[in-house]
């Protein structure tokens, strides 16, 4: 079988993409999270998987994240020179298969069988223990899928020795199920008879002493019916009494309670009459308030505002004429103006006069005069201006007091006239007269409410009613407690609750008396039996001791069986064992360059036949070494391994030619090894197609055909519209199409 075409629909991370595949070794190279996982697992699924019986949660593990339909794959393969269609909609839940010439099978069974026909591996299993080798699990051999297929070749085309070992052993396990300490829902033929048989012999024994036990409770039903009448007598009067006293309890506690609210409803009939007065108090002082008037807010308020405003005026008057009575300074040329003028006559008086002997003394005289005659100009032309500033201040503070004096009288006109329309001799007056009404009125405000509430939507009269019933109830409540047929039952608190406690337990022992006679009379039912019923249950026990002996010498026939054909099984796979020991042997040597091998003998490798561990012969330890560390490296082992499994794929396959699916085994080869391993790949690639699933370059030389997938997440970080890398396939050609194996759709002999 060759695979050309893989077309993968929404499974996994590749939501929708296709390879195309050559004979020979076809190499998968990209990065973690490129793909590469992805790939190998549809071409296992597209193999085997059936989407009619996979669960929705293997569906949904298959299908894109973000996409609700479930995947679709199509692979296009060839086969003895026919090209066909393999497709599995996970979908429509459906498998079709199809050639060229338009014939189609649509059942999966039949499709399967066409399938793994030319595939040589008829389960997945078997397919992942030799044809799909993993990254580091190249020792990983899966005893049970070999063992059983190895059985089958054994068997000669009917029902294989595993198969027989397997029902057999299934049918031993069956008869002995339960019998160990795990407990099952249905155990075998043997562990039910056995707990039948001792099931019916504890039955015997235990109708057998009922009736010694059944005369036993009757003598003790006799004596606790008794017991327990006297105790009901005595629970009755007690229980009576003590009822009495709780009665009598609740009544004192009512009695109390009404006692509390008629001293309520006192307190609130009296208050309501207080604050009734009260309100009448304050509505006379009202009215006196009224009578007298009550100054308005907006003309108390202006009144307010003209009395502030006379008093910042007056302010601003005082300061005004303080200003004006504080004497003006620098209004007159200061003394240092006058000495520099005098200085500079003097100076230029002496350069004058020395002009003729020494003339330069005498022009530096004359300059320095000039220089102090005009500082004492300036000084005296600032003090000049001082003097005309001072006056023109002295004027403006004269015509604002005028103006603040003129102010004054106004606001005070003004003033008058608001506290004479309010009737008030001041501000303050007219305040407190507004401050006194609102206090009265907000107090009255406040009685009303409050006498409201103490009413609750009543008048006095249903008040006064209402404290009247509750005095009489209370007087009625103490005539009663006072009869004489309460007080002979009175008891103290103290004695009532030594009462309760003496009730509770004569309770507790009536009730322990009714639940033993109760219990006794139950067992005298369960232990009446008669004579019949231990007749047939003695029967019932011998047919089942006759039929559990039966049954025992049949587990010892098959368990001998089981022995006997697990030999002979064992016999005969020594000389498949021996097939597969020389294939996987030739491997090897093309491998490691003849390196392990034994002189004289074509043997190189050996197989275990139990666990299917394997050894090789060294010529530098003189002896067989077992196939792991230390004895070996990590590369040699995995090399004798990979060895091993592809000679089971020669002889398990019975001459097909499956793919070979490697996801980058070799990377704990070396160099040599690896070279060693690529040129037995090579060597296979001429009867298989190779699947090289890696990220390294190592093997780019060696390939028919070079798919590089491209990094998913640079894509995804990639901005949009820059279209994604395309990976081109290698222009190597392609190599001869290996011979067929068989038309797809005849049974191949095995």
């Amino acid at each position: 079988m060759i695979l050309r075409r893989l077309h993968l629909r929404r499974f996994l991370g590749l939501p929708d993409a296709a390879y195309d595949f050559a004979p020979g070794i076809n190499v998968i190279i990209g990065p973690n999270e490129a793909g590469k996982s992805t790939l190998r697992t549809a071409i296992r699924t597209v193999l085997y998987e059936n989407p009619a019986t996979t669960s929705p949660k293997s569906r949904d593990q298959f299908r894109t994240w973000g996409v609700d339909d479930p995947p679709e794959l199509v692979l296009e393969f060839e086969l003895n020179g026919r090209r066909f269609t393999l497709t599995k909609n996970y979908a429509t839940r459906k498998v079709v298969l199809g050639d060229a010439a338009g014939q189609t099978w649509e059942q999966h069974k039949s499709v399967q069988e066409r399938v793994v026909a030319a595939l040589g591996l008829p389960t997945d299993d078997l397919f992942d223990a030799t044809a799909h080798i993993a990254q580091t699990h190249l020792e990983r051999i899966h005893v049970t899928s070999i063992g059983k297929e190895l059985g089958r070749i054994i068997g000669g085309g009917g029902e294989d020795v595993t198969t027989a070992l397997r029902r057999l052993e299934t049918h031993i396990k069956a008869l002995e199920r339960g019998s160990r300490t795990v407990a099952v829902k249905e155990p075998g033929q043997l562990v039910a008879l056995e707990r039948k048989v001792a099931a019916l012999r504890e039955e015997v024994d235990a109708l057998r002493r009922n009736a010694a036990q059944a005369d036993r409770s009757r003598v003790e039903l006799t004596a606790i019916s008794a017991a327990r009448a006297q105790l009901a007598e005595q629970f009755g009067a007690k229980k009576t009494l003590l009822e009495s006293n709780q009665e009598i309890l609740r009544d004192e506690e009512r009695l109390a309670a009404l006692k509390r609210e008629e001293a309520m409803w006192e307190q609130k009939v009296r208050d309501i009459g207080d604050l009734g007065k009260r309100l009448a108090a304050l509505d006379r002082d009202l009215e006196q308030a009224t009578a007298r008037g009550v100054p308005a807010d907006a003309p108390t308020r202006q009144a307010r505002t003209l009395s502030e405003r006379l008093q910042a005026r007056e302010r601003d008057l005082e300061v005004v004429r303080h200003e004006l009575e504080t004497p003006e300074t620098g209004r007159r040329p200061p003394v240092a103006a006058w000495v520099l003028v005098m200085v500079s006559a003097i100076l230029v008086g002496l350069g004058l006069l020395a002009r003729g002997t020494w003339g330069p003394v005498a022009s530096m005289l004359i300059v320095a005069g000039i220089a102090a005659m005009a500082a004492g100009g300036i000084l005296i032309s600032r003090a000049a201006r001082a003097a005309q500033l001072a006056v023109l201040r002295r004027e403006e503070r004269e015509r604002r007091e005028q103006t603040l004096e003129d102010e004054l009288r106004q606001v005070g006109v003004q003033l008058d006239g608001a506290l004479a329309a309010l009737g008030c001799a001041s501000v303050a007056e007219a305040e407190d007269r507004v401050r006194g009404y609102r206090d009265l009125v907000r107090e009255r405000q406040q009685v009303a409410e409050f006498v409201q509430r103490l009413r609750e939507g009543s008048d006095d009269e249903a008040l006064a009613e209402r404290w009247k019933t509750v005095r009489r109830d209370v007087f009625g409540l103490e005539e009663r407690l006072r009869a004489p047929e309460v007080t002979a039952k009175r008891m103290t608190p103290l004695q009532v609750q030594g009462l309760e406690r003496e009730v509770g337990d004569l309770e507790g022992q009536l009730t322990q008396a009714q639940r033993r006679e109760m219990k006794i009379t139950v067992d005298l039912e369960r232990l009446t039996t008669d004579s019949e019923e231990l007749a047939a249950k003695d029967e019932q026990l011998a047919e089942a001791d006759e039929a559990l002996a039966m049954i025992r010498r049949h587990h010892e026939v098959c368990t001998e069986a089981l022995a006997v054909l697990t030999e002979a099984r064992r016999l005969a796979e020594v000389p498949l064992r021996e097939v597969v020991e020389k294939r996987a042997g030739e491997f090897l040597a093309a491998a490691t360059e003849g390196r392990y091998k034994r002189l004289g003998r074509y043997k190189r490798l050996a197989v275990e036949p139990e666990t299917l561990s394997l050894s090789v012969w060294s010529d530098e330890a003189g002896g067989w070494i077992e196939a792991a560390e230390p004895h070996l490296s990590r590369g040699t082992v995995d090399l004798v391994y990979l060895a091993a499994r592809l000679a089971l794929v020669t002889v398990l396959t019975g001459g097909r030619r499956p793919p070979l699916l490697f996801d980058d085994p070799f990377i704990t080869f070396d160099d040599r090894r690896r070279a060693g391993a690529l040129a037995l790949l090579r060597e296979l690639s001429r009867d298989h197609q190779v699947f090289l699933f890696t990220y390294t370059r190592h093997y780019d030389q060696f390939a028919d055909r070079l798919i590089e997938l491209p990094d998913r997440t640079a894509l995804q970080a990639a901005p949009a519209g820059i279209p994604a890398p395309v990976t081109a396939p290698s222009a190597t050609p392609e190599p001869t199409a290996p011979s067929p194996v068989g038309p797809l759709w005849e049974p191949h002999p095995h």
